[in-house]
């Protein structure tokens, strides 16, 4: 399957929806920065340490679900 920048790591969206609702506060900062958007990186780990970046992560897992994307904020 080729890789795409949609979902986490290029596989397949059902399991990137249950990565992002279960280990979504590590995999998202890694995806961000390996996509080369370090500032969203670094945002989504800042709001992990707050206390927030829960929220963010049920957001990437029912956005997954229904439209097949990743929350993007920042697309610069």
């Amino acid at each position: 399957m080729a890789a795409s920048s949609n979902d986490y790591f290029g596989i397949h969206f059902v399991i990137s929806a249950i990565l992002a609702l279960f280990f979504g506060w590590i995999l998202s900062p890694i995806t961000r920065i390996l996509e080369g958007k370090v500032v969203a990186g670094v945002v989504r780990i800042l709001l992990l340490f707050i206390g927030i970046g829960f929220l963010l992560d049920i957001i990437d897992f029912v956005l997954i679900l229904v439209n097949k994307k990743i929350l993007r904020v920042i697309n610069s």
